[in-house]
């Protein structure tokens, strides 16, 4: 009898003890699942995919970081054009320039979803495009400033720092923002806040600069090569890269690679080049089939 009653008495601890786990559990959940008021629940952000626009057709390609799944028209937006691109953990931004009237930014989702042709207007052919925690900076080779707005699109500065025409690919780091001016050859830098403007940090660029650790990546001014330098502005290396073919207008960079893209002559470019970040392991038909690559960008890098 007593070994009776044991059991039964196990039996029902047992019982209440799963039926509480699985309330919890319900709980914690329930409690994952809730979005806070006023905010808005984001998708998990794709990883390890390299993005960029094609100038001849009017879309966007992407591929993951080992060269596989590649698609040409990832987004499609039929305006031919398209230079500066960058991506943050939601979303990715890209700019109109098609050689002097396009006065836009566009924004859509990692997945090519919500595709927003005017996030941002006024700007004057923007070129390059760079993005922090807080704010979306853009440069105009027509223009002679880079702009600056809130992440959202509001807040529009369109004159936020004076640099001078000629500028196009812009990055930015948590103390400064840089930018390359294809026509004087220079990288800029200013503070974060846009003060203590120098417009001529490091000499002999093109159009396109990228940011990854200790070192800032750049087209060469000839478009076939690309250069190295501290991000303190010494160190600077013309041939980190040389003997590209094509044209190269913008790169891009993460933790282990650097990516940019063939644009050709005025946009007869077809392929994604990749090397290691010392400049080893140079393969620059990574990608191909691409339409006249122009800006690239990296999940997980700087752009």
């Amino acid at each position: 009898m007593r070994k009776a009653n044991c059991g039964a008495v196990e039996r029902t601890i047992l019982c209440r003890t799963v039926a509480a786990l699985f309330l919890l559990g319900t709980a914690v959940a329930s409690v994952q699942a809730q979005t806070l008021p006023g905010q808005q629940a984001v998708a998990p952000a794709a990883k390890g995919y390299v993005y960029w626009t094609n100038s001849l057709n009017g879309s966007l390609g992407r591929t993951s970081t080992t060269g596989s799944k590649a698609k040409e028209k990832f987004i499609v937006t039929k305006v031919p054009g398209g230079a500066g691109l960058t991506v943050d953990k939601h979303y990715i931004y890209w700019t109109g320039a098609n050689g002097g009237s396009a006065t836009t930014i566009a924004r859509a989702t990692l997945k090519g979803a919500d595709v927003n042709l005017d996030f941002i207007t006024g700007a004057q052919n923007p070129c390059g495009v760079a993005v922090d925690k807080t704010n979306i900076y853009w440069a105009g080779d027509i223009g002679s400033t880079i702009g600056r707005a809130n992440l959202d699109g509001s807040d529009v500065n369109l004159d936020f720092i004076a640099t001078g025409t000629g500028v196009c690919g812009v990055a930015v780091t948590k103390k400064y923002i840089y930018w390359a001016n294809y026509q004087t050859a220079e990288i800029g830098r200013a503070k974060r806040d846009g003060s203590d403007v120098n417009l001529d940090f490091i000499s002999g660029c093109g159009s396109g600069i990228a940011i990854e650790g200790k070192f800032i990546y750049f087209t060469t001014a000839s478009g076939t090569g690309l250069a190295r330098a501290n991000i303190d502005g010494t160190g600077v290396n013309p041939n980190f890269i040389a003997g590209l073919n094509g044209q190269i207008a913008f790169l891009a960079v993460d933790k282990t690679a650097i990516f940019w893209a063939d644009w050709g002559n005025r946009g007869t470019g077809k392929t994604i080049g990749r090397a290691n970040l010392d400049g080893s392991d140079v393969n620059q038909s990574f990608v191909t089939g691409t339409k006249g690559g122009f800006g690239i960008a990296v999940t997980g890098g700087d752009p």
